[in-house]
């Protein structure tokens, strides 16, 4: 592998290695590893075809969205230019990029209402500065609700890999879950929000932390048209999941957190209608994320990949226990 990444580097990008120091542990989707050459730190990735099947539009996107920030003069991220002058290279069976590494590290677990409040500033002040560019929608329906539930309810029927045997208990109760949120305050709104743009994958180890205390916002690939309630659910669930023991009460105090920080750095008001469903947004995103994770099992392990069989169940497990965990924190709360 290493000698292939640095013919591929060497080759493509015109850049000579000295090492190739490690993968990065970081994603689902697509490979990535750090490489040290004669120009800096740089991170080779190699894309997934079957996660983005329209890679053109999703680099076009990116580099609206790259030359947005710099002249807002946010920190971004730093794509290199292969020698043909384009963003990607096909080669040895995969679709390939690099970009600069950049020194920091990621957001660090969150578990306190201060450090929510932070990460969710710097995703709303992401959100701002995206708003308004003609981004492509490249993976349809990223993000809609119905259509990921009705993907699951088609793997369950088709149970292609028979793997829906061992794990009906978790579908009826990933099922009785969503049956919860559609009658709860704001589902009907959600379906009304307005189209934004959005990062659509917004937690803190997509935000990295530099030396000097500046977020970079990385991880664009899902960047394009939806609703910035994505963004803000996917960081209720990413400032929730590692509070195992909290309260209905802490719960909505980590929300309240998200909600005061992305809409203070976002700027721009909300309509009513999203207003309405902002406080659905953590459980619903959760409920999503437990759904696609319980679909690439039953379908084999496709788009997540798995180490092993089971990792996928195991994975949705976890999500679902948080997405229930955070429908009684809302329930109790609209309830008081």
């Amino acid at each position: 592998m290493h000698e292939q990444l640095e013919s591929l580097v060497r080759d493509h990008f015109g850049l000579y290695v000295h090492e190739v120091v490690r993968e990065l542990a970081a994603g689902h989707i697509n490979v990535s590893s750090l490489v040290h050459t004669e120009d800096g730190d740089i991170v080779v990735q190699r894309l997934n075809d079957v996660a983005f099947s329209d890679l053109d539009a999703l680099m076009s996107n990116t580099e609206l969205i790259l030359n947005r920030l710099a002249e807002r003069n946010l920190s971004g991220m730093r794509f290199l230019r292969n020698v043909d002058g384009g963003w990607l290279v096909k080669a040895e069976g995969g679709l390939w990029r690099c970009y600069r590494y950049i020194d920091g590290a990621a957001t660090p677990p969150i578990t306190t209402p201060e450090d929510a409040q932070s990460a969710a500033r710097a995703f709303g002040r992401y959100a701002h500065a995206i708003d308004g560019l003609e981004l492509v929608e490249h993976v349809q329906g990223y993000h809609d609700f119905d259509r990921r539930i009705g993907d699951l309810e088609a793997a369950v029927a088709e149970d292609k890999v028979e793997r829906l045997s061992s794990c009906e208990d978790v579908v009826e109760l990933l099922l009785a879950s969503v049956d919860r949120l559609r009658v709860t305050s704001g589902f009907e709104a959600w379906s009304e929000v307005p189209v934004r743009n959005a990062h659509n994958d917004a937690k803190g180890p997509n935000c990295v932390v530099g030396p000097t205390g500046t977020r970079t916002i990385i991880d664009l690939d899902t960047t394009m048209p939806g609703t910035v309630l994505s963004d803000i659910g996917e960081l209720v669930r990413s400032s929730t999941r590692y509070l195992p023991d909290a309260t209905p009460q802490d719960l909505m105090l980590q929300i309240e957190a998200v909600n005061r920080g992305f809409l203070a750095a976002f700027r721009g008001p909300l309509e009513p209608g999203e207003r309405r469903a902002m406080l659905l947004a953590g459980p619903l995103l959760t409920v999503e994320n437990a759904a696609r994770f319980l679909t690439d099992h039953l379908q084999g392990d496709r788009y997540y990949g798995a180490e092993e069989p089971g990792q996928n169940l195991e994975r949705c497990e976890v999500q679902l226990a948080l997405a229930l965990r955070l429908i009684e924190a809302i329930e109790w709360a609209t309830a008081n």
